[in-house]
């Protein structure tokens, strides 16, 4: 008996428990399936005929027939107008339909009064470049927007009148809301989608959550919209925690994100809710801490279930450092789709850069203006699918795959009930079906947990007149993988029982799937209708009623030829992953085409761009008979280095004598050297900072405006003094007293002065501060009569050591903007607290650091600085122990101020002509 238990421990040991296959059910026959119901929406103008897009209490329908819609969120106001058609066809390309902005009130009337709609901030020509590209606009009006803006974007004027309830229907905010309504509905007058415009919808407010005390100010906000010209097909709102949402009016919009850097605590987010398939609309993750969603009074069954806000990304704040993998949004959105969700809306998918303030920094933060998040002052990166640089996050690619097929085949998907386990399993899953036909969405993920493998899994949809199983035998899903696998999938004449591949897309008679890895791809199509199927010109044999296809190696000549009882013939093309995240479904007016490259596709109008940082790529072209043509390019290879070197607070000093080492003949010891610098500071923003850092070999005092510092300044070492509060806007007088001294010594001086709107004025000790000898102390009572130049030390400067915590670098770019280029990134590895970037007194580039690289795009700055010097600065973290960091390591790295290496990396681009099945380059810079 004993040696039976041990050999029993020996092969559990070598082999381990055998798993229990297991069918995982779904009975559609159970589900509660939603009549459609038409015209009880109050929405506006549907548009002309033949292109009505009308909302029902399930889905979108364009001209009679179902879709859904991709939206994305990008704002023009962050983004350099030259970038605004780049990033809308990155968008396009990724099968992206609207484009949602948040229009910012205090982006454009910061200053009561002045309306600025220029430059980036040209809200109607951002509008009209979507109807070039045939893409629909959706503004999210406000007033209020939050978008990790100040106020929200409610401008400091409104918030500081004392005669203004905020955010309500009083008289007097009443007033100036109306006002910006008006102001946005000029802007935007005659593209209202009636009119042949792009504007399909509008969202008033945003996470206005007051319950039904708040259904009359959303209300008065839609008739005020109206009044201005909004007579749009859709009117929304958000609708999570507690929403306002006036019955029938208005539908509300809901989202998820795939952490929570609002959150008080330093805890590492775990919980799975944004990643499981569930009929609950509400999210408890979204928004601030602390608000818990309870049963909403909103009867979700008047409403389709539309996104607006989930997250391919998050912003990092200054207490929680998050890294967002390419698997973390994905996750999000395919449990909302596969949840019933007919609308996936991201936010951001395109991240951007805050404008500059006149008065302020435009970022929400804490300090100042007593929000929950201290954000960085110009970084709006959001970890996007899009990046704030320009460049293509790896979210980019994994979403792009599930939005071409629902571009394609959402008409299918949208009429479509969710369906989940008869029996619940920790397999993460759900059924959408039409009773006739289904897709399996499958998730086995959740950001920072381990999935596992489920084993030995077939599934099995009860439809309304069949039972169907599949996969053919039990098979294992991967950890973390995520899949939609088709059920009685019409192709033409022809029938896909099922498959253990996923649809994107087709193109004439080809069928593009994709494989699940770690799955063995599996195709079963009825035998009904078809007369002949071959796997690599293999024939297949017949299985009882179908044709089981098997044995696909993934790839572009994973090729299955299928020849219809009607002589008709169709392609199914199964891609490997990586192949999958690489392809590109374009459209060019009423023609699509297919290709597969790692470098970045999209058409502009007829012409095909390609970009990438690599100077050689390949382009597969799927031809009309479904095989892929391949073209190979390249060109010259671009070395751009940009200069590095470690910068000192005082080198761009002069070093000055404040000491000859004797008093001037026939004088006595007590003699002072002053030394004065009148200087004007006429920044429109207030005085934020004024630090003056100041070596000297001696005894000095400091004045400021005829006020001394009591300071103790140290010999022989750098000092920093705190100047604010003495400086001023307007004229400043700095006034240095250094006592005689035995022996000739100097000194060298930096007074920097920071404003609230992000702008910094540098001051060096030069020829322009005077200087004079004399007993008397000058005097705004007296004179400052006397004062001459100063002699100046050339070449010779003491040695000291740099004590500031902090390191600052001097970047040197190239002359002139090498030719043929799509972009350069300058890319920096560091560690650190916090980097920032400065030209000519400006912040222009800002990040917090999470243990990545951080990249910045030279187009995006909205200038090249040629022959220029950036300033980069990097200050160390002080207190791990009050910041969350994602990744394992990255707090103690956080500690040290270190660059480790700085680069520019060139992106190049070609355009090419579409001749047929080839490609023609096109030689016009």
């Amino acid at each position: 008996m004993q040696i039976k238990y041990v050999l029993l421990i020996l092969l559990v040991t070598a082999f381990g428990v055998p798993s229990e296959s297991r069918t995982i059910t779904f009975k559609t026959s159970v589900s509660a399936t939603k009549d459609v119901i038409h015209n009880q929406l109050r929405m506006g103008d549907p548009g002309p005929e033949g292109k009505a897009l009308k909302v029902n209490n399930r889905y979108l329908t364009l001209n009679g027939q179902p879709v859904i819609p991709v939206m994305g969120e990008c704002h023009y106001s962050r983004i350099p107008r030259n970038q605004w058609e780049d990033v809308l066809l990155k968008m396009k390309a990724c099968g992206i339909n609207i484009v949602a902005s948040y229009v910012v009130w205090i982006h454009h009337e910061e200053v009561e009064g002045h309306f600025d709609w220029s430059g980036n901030k040209d809200l109607r020509a951002f509008a009209e470049l979507c109807r070039k590209h045939d893409l629909w606009f959706y503004p999210r009006i406000g007033p209020w927007v939050h978008a990790e803006v100040r106020n929200g974007g409610t401008p400091d004027w409104i918030l500081t009148n004392p005669e203004i309830k905020d955010r309500s229907n009083d008289a007097e905010y009443q007033h100036y809301a109306e006002g910006w309504y008006k102001q946005i509905g000029l802007q935007l007058n005659g593209l209202m989608y009636k009119d042949g415009g792009p504007v399909i919808g509008v969202q008033l407010e945003n996470e206005y959550r007051r319950g039904r005390g708040g259904e009359a100010h959303i209300l008065w906000l839609k008739n005020t919209a109206r009044k201005y010209g909004f007579d749009v097909p859709l009117y929304t709102v958000t609708g999570w925690g507690n929403a306002s949402v006036p019955a029938y009016e208005v539908i509300p919009l809901y989202g998820g994100y795939p952490d929570a850097p609002w959150q008080t605590d330093l805890n590492r987010g775990t919980s799975c809710d944004e990643f499981e398939f569930k009929p609950f609309r509400d999210s408890e993750t979204i928004g601030n801490e602390g608000v818990q969603v309870k049963k909403p009074y909103v009867d979700n069954n008047a409403y389709p279930y539309f996104t607006c806000e989930v997250g391919v990304g998050i912003m990092n704040t200054d207490h929680r450092r998050l890294f967002i993998n390419s698997k973390d949004g994905p996750g999000i959105i395919m449990s909302k789709i596969g949840s019933g969700s007919n609308l996936p809306g991201y936010y951001m998918f395109a991240g951007g850069t805050n404008p500059h303030g006149i008065l302020t920094t435009l970022e929400e933060n804490k300090e100042e203006t007593g929000y929950w998040n201290t954000n960085p002052v110009v970084s709006y990166d959001f970890q996007a699918a899009i990046r704030e640089s320009g460049q293509l996050n790896r979210s980019y690619f994994e979403v792009k795959k599930l939005h071409y097929f629902l571009n394609e085949f959402g008409d299918r998907l949208a009429p479509m009930e969710p369906v989940f386990p008869f029996e619940p399993d920790e397999l993460n899953c759900a059924l959408r079906t039409d009773q006739s036909s289904a897709f399996l969405f499958v998730s086995n993920y959740c950001r920072h947990n381990k999935s596992g493998e489920k084993k030995n899994i077939q599934f099995s949809a009860e439809l309304h007149n069949e039972t169907v199983t599949f996969p053919s035998k039990n098979t294992n899903i991967p950890d973390s993988a995520m899949f939609i696998w088709p059920v009685n999938f019409k192709m033409g004449v022809i029938t896909l029982r099922y498959a253990t591949v996923q649809p994107m897309c087709r193109v004439n008679n080809t069928w593009i799937f994709f494989e699940t890895p770690g799955v063995d791809p599996e195709l079963c199509f009825d035998a009904e209708g078809i007369s002949e199927i071959k796997l690599h010109n293999n024939p297949v044999e017949k299985t009882g009623g179908n044709y089981v296809v098997k044995g696909i190696k993934p790839g572009l000549s994973a090729r299955v030829s299928i020849t219809g009882d009607d002589g008709s013939e169709i392609n199914v093309i199964v891609l490997d992953k990586k192949e999958a995240l690489n392809g590109w479904l374009l459209r060019a007016k009423e023609e699509k085409h297919f290709f597969v490259s790692d470098a970045g596709l999209y058409l502009n109008q007829e012409k095909l761009k390609a970009f990438s940082t690599s100077a050689a790529f390949d382009i597969y072209q799927l031809t009309e008979n479904g095989s892929f043509n391949v073209q190979s390019f390249n060109v010259p290879v671009q070395a751009v280095k940009v200069g590095v070197h470690e910068t000192k607070p005082l080198d761009s000093a002069k070093w000055l004598i404040s000491s000859e080492g004797q008093p001037p003949t026939g004088k006595s010891k007590l003699m002072h050297r002053f030394f004065l610098k009148e200087f004007m500071l006429n920044n429109a923003s207030d005085i934020k900072s004024a630090t003056l850092t100041i070596y000297v070999q001696g005894t000095s005092h400091v004045q400021v405006n005829s006020r001394w510092i009591n300071s103790n300044i140290k010999a022989n070492r750098l000092n920093t003094i705190d100047m604010t509060g003495y400086v001023q806007k307007g004229e400043n007088k700095l006034l240095l007293e250094f006592p005689y001294q035995s022996s000739q010594q100097m000194f060298a001086a930096k007074l920097e002065v920071n404003y609230f709107n992000r702008d910094r004025e540098t001051i060096y000790s030069d020829q322009s501060w005077l200087a004079n000898d004399n007993y008397r102390y000058p005097s705004f009572l007296t004179d400052y009569n006397g004062f001459k130049a100063p002699k100046i030390i050339e070449g010779q400067r003491p040695e000291y050591v740099c004590d500031i915590t902090g390191i600052t670098y001097a970047l040197m770019f190239p002359d002139d903007y090498p030719e043929g280029l799509n972009n350069l990134y300058l890319e920096i590895d560091y560690t650190g607290n916090k980097a920032r970037v400065y030209h000519d007194g400006r912040l222009i580039a800002d990040d917090f650091y999470n243990g990545t690289t951080w990249s910045t795009g030279i187009n995006r700055l909205g200038f090249y600085p040629a022959g220029q010097i950036l300033t980069l600065e990097i200050d160390p973290l002080k207190d791990a122990t009050r910041v969350y960091f994602d990744i394992q390591g990255a707090a103690e790295k956080a500690k040290e101020a270190n660059v480790e290496s700085v680069r520019l990396i060139p992106e190049y681009k070609m355009t090419f002509e579409i001749k047929n099945d080839r490609l023609i380059r096109d030689r016009i810079k």
